[in-house]
């Protein structure tokens, strides 16, 4: 896989997160957050949450199919990605494993692969 496409990937992936955040938050908040993304004041704060996903994967799939920088968008995405793993991490107790783990994995992945690919991507 070049760079480009594992840009393009995580962009892909990073629109069906967000699309899936607002559109179902309770379900899709549920597999990080637990049972508390069922109420309707965590909602707010999830849909939100689904919504910065969502414009950085359009962003950057805009920008590498127009041809305009895509680094800014792909470094900023893989931002958000350490962030969310380092939150993650400090809540790994509250959260439990079974729903960190896997969150913190994807994020990290995310975060290396975005930072690595970043540097060969315009």
């Amino acid at each position: 896989m070049d760079h480009h496409q594992l840009v393009r990937a995580i962009a892909v992936g990073r629109v069906a997160v967000g699309a899936s955040l607002i559109a179902l938050p309770g379900f899709a908040g549920k597999q990080w957050i637990g049972d508390v993304a069922t109420d309707r004041r965590a909602k707010v704060i999830i849909r939100a949450f689904g919504v910065r996903d969502l414009a950085l994967g359009v962003g950057t799939l805009q920008a590498l199919g127009t041809g305009q920088p895509a680094r800014p968008w792909v470094t900023m995405g893989a931002l958000c990605d350490v962030v969310d793993l380092a939150a993650t991490a400090v809540a790994i107790r509250a959260l439990g494993a079974r729903r960190a783990v896997p969150v913190m994995l994807v994020a990290a992945g995310a975060a290396v692969g975005g930072l690595l690919a970043s540097e060969h991507v315009e």
